[in-house]
């Protein structure tokens, strides 16, 4: 069943949520019960889009950091591909963009929809390794929808490459709000975040992005 309309998606995955008895907070957001967060996550990452190319999906995470275009056809074919995120060893959410310069509405309504998808991919029972993303500073509480003190994955690909306050400003309003056990970071971290990480002695781990890594192998059987 492919639906196209994601109004019309999110108002479903509720639907199924609530008939599921799934917990919901004051703000209409899916609550994540620390039972399914995933504790230990794995050091492989596999992006969405090679959701049916993976060699170990046994052994790797599933990822949703990509281009928007990839992520709504996901979103969209949720229904029938449920059962390839079973496949995996977790699924680290869905990334629907929130940016800061859009209208906060589309903000919040993308939020939304990616927590109420990810859930319904944690009610069909596959662990979550929550994505640590929200938008501007209004939608800061969309964290309380997980645990205190569990791990996140979070994505640096397409991030500014230079310096603003306001993302510097957000990242550690998200790490009071939500106090992170562990950082799983895809892509690279920038400097003045990995000093900010060590002196709130947070741990973390960098994995390389698909296509960062793709080239790296690459190149290594070109020198071979």
């Amino acid at each position: 069943m492919k639906i196209m309309n994601l109004y019309e998606l999110a108002l479903l995955l509720r639907a199924k949520l609530k008939m599921a008895k799934w917990p919901f907070n004051r703000y209409g957001f899916p609550v994540f019960p620390r039972e399914v967060i995933l504790e230990e996550p794995p050091t492989l990452i596999e992006p969405i889009q090679r959701i049916r190319c993976c060699k170990n999906p046994k052994e790797t995470l599933l990822c949703s950091f990509a281009d928007d275009k990839f992520i709504r056809r996901r979103l969209q074919n949720l229904f029938d591909e449920i059962g390839l995120y079973r496949n995996y060893y977790g699924f680290g959410g869905f990334d629907l963009s929130p940016r800061i310069n859009w209208p906060l509405q589309k903000q919040k309504f993308n939020i939304w929809l990616s927590q109420l998808a990810t859930a319904f991919v944690a009610l069909s029972g596959q662990k979550i390794l929550p994505n640590f993303r929200v938008g501007g500073l209004q939608t800061l509480y969309a964290l309380e929808s997980y645990p205190k003190n569990i791990p996140y994955i979070v994505g640096t690909l397409g991030c500014a490459k230079r310096y603003n306050p306001l993302h510097d400003y957000i990242f550690k309003a998200k790490m009071l709000i939500a106090r992170p056990s562990f950082l799983m970071i895809y892509g690279r971290l920038r400097g003045e975040y990995e000093e900010m990480l060590e002196k709130l002695d947070v741990p973390y781990i960098v994995v390389s992005d698909y296509r960062t890594r793709c080239y790296k192998e690459s190149l290594e059987r070109r020198a071979a």
